[in-house]
C-alpha cells in the first residue's frame, strides 16, 4: 500500500526536486566556519509549536542507551571500523576523538513546517533530522540537509495513548503485519537518504513487541536502523530490535518537554552527564524557537566541555564494537 494523498511518483520526484533547486539556490553555501549565512524561506506559515508532547514520560527520567562534524584529529583520530551495510553506507562519516564522550541530537518532527525545517537545517552539522512522511516538502527538504552534513531518519507516526492525531496512515494497533510493513516501506521509500526511522509518538502502539516486529523486519530487509524514541517507559523497540539482530539506539533524554530555557538547560546537563559516564547519549529534541536557541548556545561550547557531537549512526556503530551498557 502506498499513501494515497501522494502524487504519483514522476510527479512528486519532479516537485522535489524544483523545490530542492529552489532552497539550494536560496541557502549560501557553507564556508569554513560552517555558517549558512541568512536566508528567508517563503511559504508555509510557521506554527508557534510552544505545545508540549503529551506523547513523552512525564518523569523525565532517562532511559537506557545503546549506545560530526568531519574532525582533523590527526594522529589521535580513532576512526570506526565499516559494517559495509546499507545504514553504513547512508550515514553521515565520523572520526572519533579519543577522551570525548559522544552525543548524538535527533531533531524530530522536520518536514511539514518548511520555515521550522530550515531552521534546524541551518543548525551547525552533523545533527540528526528526522522527517515525517507526510510533510509535501519533506523528500526535497531531507536532501538539502543530508548536503550541509546533517544525518537523515524517517520519523514514523505511531499510535500514541490518548486522542492525540499521529497523522496521516500512522501505525496502529488494529493494522495487521503485513500492512504495517507496507506503510514503514511507503514511507521510506520517500527518503533514500534515510539510516532508518525513529517513532513519532507511538506510547500505545511501541509497548507491543508483536507490532513492533514487522517495523524491524522491514528495517532489517532494507540493511537500515531503528532508534527508539522511548515515548513509553515500558516502549519494547530495543528487546524487538534485538529479536531480529537490527543495529538499534535508544533515546536518553528528551530535550524540550517543558520550553521554558532554564529547563532545557537542565536537560542538556543530564545528557552531558549520561554521556560522561557511559561515554555516549542520544537526546531527541523539536523544531521549537526555544530549543533552536538552546542549541546555537550549546553546540559551539560542546567540544571544550569534552562532548564530540556526532550523528546517530556513530553511536549504533559503537554499540556494536562492545556490549551495550546501562546508565
Amino acid at each position: 500500500m502506498r499513501f494515497a494523498p501522494f502524487v504519483g511518483p514522476v510527479t512528486a520526484a519532479l516537485a522535489a526536486a524544483a523545490l530542492l533547486v529552489n532552497l539550494y539556490i536560496a541557502v549560501p553555501q557553507r564556508g569554513h566556519d560552517g555558517d549558512l549565512g541568512g536566508i528567508a524561506v517563503a511559504g508555509d506559515p510557521v506554527d508557534d509549536m510552544s505545545a508540549r508532547h503529551e506523547d513523552t514520560e512525564k518523569d523525565g527520567s532517562p532511559a537506557p542507551g545503546t549506545g560530526a562534524e568531519l574532525a582533523d584529529a590527526g594522529r589521535q583520530a580513532q576512526a570506526i571500523p565499516a559494517f559495509d551495510t546499507e545504514w553504513e553506507r547512508r550515514a553521515v562519516p565520523v572520526v572519533l576523538r579519543p577522551g570525548k564522550a559522544s552525543v548524538a541530537i535527533v531533531i524530530d518532527d522536520i518536514g511539514v513546517d518548511r520555515a521550522r525545517a530550515m531552521q534546524a537545517i541551518r543548525l551547525p552539522a552533523p545533527l540528526t533530522l528526522s522527517f515525517l512522511p507526510y510533510g509535501r516538502d519533506a523528500p526535497a527538504l531531507a536532501i538539502l540537509a543530508r548536503q550541509r552534513g546533517h544525518e537523515i531518519l524517517l520519523h514514523m507516526p505511531m499510535q500514541p495513548v490518548g486522542g492525540e492525531n499521529p497523522g496521516p496512515h500512522a501505525l496502529t494497533v488494529d493494522l495487521a503485519a503485513v500492512e504495517i510493513r507496507a506503510r514503514v516501506g511507503a514511507a521510506l521509500d520517500r527518503f533514500g537518504d534515510a539510516v532508518g526511522l525513529n517513532n513519532h509518538m507511538g506510547s500505545r502502539f511501541t509497548v507491543e513487541r508483536r507490532l513492533l516486529v514487522p517495523v524491524v523486519e522491514e528495517l532489517q530487509s532494507r540493511g537500515l536502523v531503528f532508534v527508539d524514541s522511548r515515548t513509553a517507559p515500558s516502549s519494547q523497540g530495543i528487546h524487538a530490535a534485538e529479536e531480529v539482530g537490527l543495529p538499534a539506539a535508544m533515546r536518553d533524554v528528551f530535550l524540550d518537554n517543558d520550553l521554558a530555557p532554564e529547563a532545557i538547560a537542565k536537560q542538556f546537563e543530564e545528557l552531558e552527564r549520561i554521556a560522561r559516564r557511559r561515554g555516549h547519549a542520544v537526546a531527541i529534541g523539536h523544531p521549537h524557537d526555544a530549543t533552536i536557541a538552546a542549541l546555537y548556545g550549546w553546540l559551539p561550547r560542546a567540544d571544550e566541555r569534552g562532548i564530540q557531537v556526532v550523528p546517530v549512526s556513530a553511536i549504533i556503530r559503537r554499540s556494536l564494537e562492545r556490549p551495550r551498557s546501562r546508565p
